[in-house]
């Protein structure tokens, strides 16, 4: 039996393992199998003569139980067809049973071309031996050889993850002067086909939720609080994530989720190298008392602006935005303000809080802010703009700057002796996301997180949105109904939220639960669960007299989702097993315990 287009097809599937994106494939499965390969700007052009590998038959006295073949039953017309074009042609079997392929000394090929030019009609068939096959599929590449009356010939099994790196050094791994790893490792891997796998190529194991709940929350808000134990990867979550969605789709990527038609299957890099540009770590100092460290100044001796690292990052972010055809399609820009709480946010960061949240969004769609002012000088003055290479440009720097909607901040938080706290007026503008846990297991290996299976993470990011009342109407009616309760809750403590946060809140429910696995949810109830735990619960500070009513209270509903008037018990809370809201249950449930060992509580700890 021949090879299915569906053989094909699982034979390339190394390509999307190694970041690889098939833009065209053939219509059907045709023999010899064509490829182009676009990669670090060459293309690379292939035929696989390929042929099924089977056992075919005959009983023991014909061939033995183990021994498997591959019959070639065509090939180029003559030897002067062989790489003609600068398309290299080889010869290999694939095995559907094991999955795995084995490529064969191209001789092989040329020795079917002389016995048709010879009028034969003779179909040579290879054999390899059942262990083998299985032995390439288990170790990646599996290297063996064979008398031949050409003399020695070489063959190789491996699996289909392997072609790719077979395809650039097939000539060396054939000879077997070229392992698996030294294939692989010299084999160009552009970019992970998504932000888990590319996280997890640098090393860092995020739990897919935690980046759903992140990308949610900078898609809501420009500006998130990352919170946790110091040495947890906050910084790098940020910086890897800026990172993937910095890098531009590589050029000839076709944006199509299913490939079109042609006659070869060909590859392109999913994403292209990321953007420095588009990204500023920017350390936080504990002497930054004004907006200074993040805006810049007027310099009174030379009489120019002197820029800082925030602001050459927004007015990169501000020219691109002012470049886009459509403002809310503008490049992301991201910045990243480390140890942000080592100085008080609102001395340095007022600016930024009040503007961004100025922002108002017209029918027509368009979005209207107040401007920071930069400086009061009557003639236009100029500034340094530094590029991530060091080299830099003078650039008028306007008197008044509208914060552009395409730059999203991220802080990260450590709480000690050595930082500050944060004011409602931050919290409230802000998504906080706090992580603690800690997998030492997994450090060494023994474990590989959470499964990224059903997450819908987007390939680019999505528009920007600004929350409206709109959103909060779309929510559905038993979303709604929790919402108000829990505000309801709040507002005996004077902690609940107002109208922009409702806004906000429904924004992120109606994100987060796109990027989630697809479940029965009529009531959002998991992207609910995530928003309390953002959105609602960084707000809750205090002490035990104003706090204590208000949590049990809230701790009751987020167990139970109703409303009860009977009197509850931290016991009672503690020992329940079905929770309606888990994760921020077991949080306000941990806040509500510290509230009474310590008499004070803050969601930071």
């Amino acid at each position: 039996m021949a090879l299915s287009f569906s053989d094909h097809k699982a034979m390339m599937s190394g390509f999307a393992k190694l970041g690889f994106n098939c833009v065209e494939e053939p219509s059907g499965a045709t023999n010899p199998i064509r490829i182009d390969w676009n990669v670090e700007g060459k293309k690379l052009r292939y035929r696989l003569w390929a042929f099924e590998i089977s056992h075919g038959g005959g009983g023991p006295t014909v061939r033995a139980a183990d021994e498997f073949r591959i019959q070639i039953t065509n090939g180029p017309s003559s030897k002067a067809d062989i790489d003609k074009d600068r398309i290299q042609d080889l010869l290999v079997g694939y095995s559907r049973d094991r999955d795995a392929i084995v490529a064969y000394d191209r001789r092989w090929l040329e020795r079917w071309i002389d016995s048709t030019a010879s009028g034969s009609r003779a179909s040579p068939s290879v054999q390899v031996k059942d262990a083998d096959i299985q032995a390439g599929h288990d170790n990646g590449i599996h290297h063996l050889t064979k008398s031949t009356n050409f003399g020695e010939g070489h063959i190789i099994t491996m699996s289909p993850a392997l072609l790719p790196a077979y395809l650039l050094h097939n000539n060396s791994v054939l000879q077997g002067s070229m392992s698996a790893t030294e294939a692989q490792s010299t084999t160009p891997s552009p970019a992970a086909s998504s932000i888990v796998e590319y996280c997890r190529s640098r090393g860092f194991h995020f739990e897919p939720q935690l980046l759903a709940r992140y990308i949610a929350a900078l898609l809501t808000k420009p500006f998130v609080i990352l919170a946790g134990v110091s040495g947890t990867g906050k910084s790098k979550l940020a910086e890897l994530v800026a990172e993937f969605y910095s890098a531009s789709p590589a050029k000839g990527r076709v944006s199509a989720k299913a490939p079109v038609v042609g006659t070869s299957f060909i590859f392109v890099a999913a994403k292209g190298k990321p953007d420095p540009s588009r990204f500023a770590l920017v350390a936080v100092r504990p002497d930054w008392i004004d907006n200074q460290s993040i805006l810049g100044f007027v310099n009174p001796i030379t009489e120019q602006y002197e820029s800082t690292q925030a602001l050459d990052l927004i007015l990169r972010a501000s020219k691109e935005h002012e470049a886009a055809t459509d403002k809310k399609t503008a490049p992301r820009y991201f910045m990243l303000l480390d140890e942000m709480n080592l100085a008080r946010v609102e001395h340095y960061f007022s600016d930024w809080l009040s503007c961004t949240e100025s922002r108002r969004q017209f029918g027509d769609g368009k979005i209207i802010q107040h401007p920071v002012a930069l400086h009061r000088s009557e003639n236009q003055m100029e500034g340094r703009l530094f590029e991530p290479d060091g080299t830099f440009t003078n650039v008028p720097v306007p008197s008044n700057l509208e914060l552009p909607t395409n730059l999203v901040v991220t802080g990260t938080v450590n709480v000690d002796e050595t930082t500050f706290g944060f004011s409602p007026k931050v919290l409230d503008r802000a998504m906080v996301i706090e992580f603690d846990d800690v997998d030492l297991e997994e450090l060494r290996g023994g474990s590989h997180g959470s499964s990224n299976k059903g997450f819908r993470f987007p390939d680019e990011l999505p528009a920007f949105r600004l929350a409206t009342a709109k959103d909060y109407a779309a929510l559905p009616q038993g979303t709604h109904t929790h919402l108000s309760a829990i505000n309801d809750i709040l507002e005996h403590a004077r902690l609940h939220f107002g109208y922009r946060s409702a806004n906000e809140i429904a924004l992120f429910i109606n994100t987060y639960n796109e990027l989630l696995p697809e479940e029965d949810d009529a009531d959002l109830l998991r992207a609910l669960d995530i928003a309390i735990l953002q959105k609602v619960l960084p707000k809750i500070s205090g002490n035990r007299a104003k706090l204590e009513g208000p949590l049990l209270k809230l701790c009751a509903y987020l167990r139970d989702l109703k409303q009860s008037n009977a009197e509850i018990d931290i016991q009672e809370l503690e020992a329940s097993y079905k929770v309606g809201l888990p994760y921020s249950y077991f949080r306000a449930l941990e806040m509500l315990r510290s509230l009474r060992d310590f008499g004070f509580v803050s969601f930071f700890k």
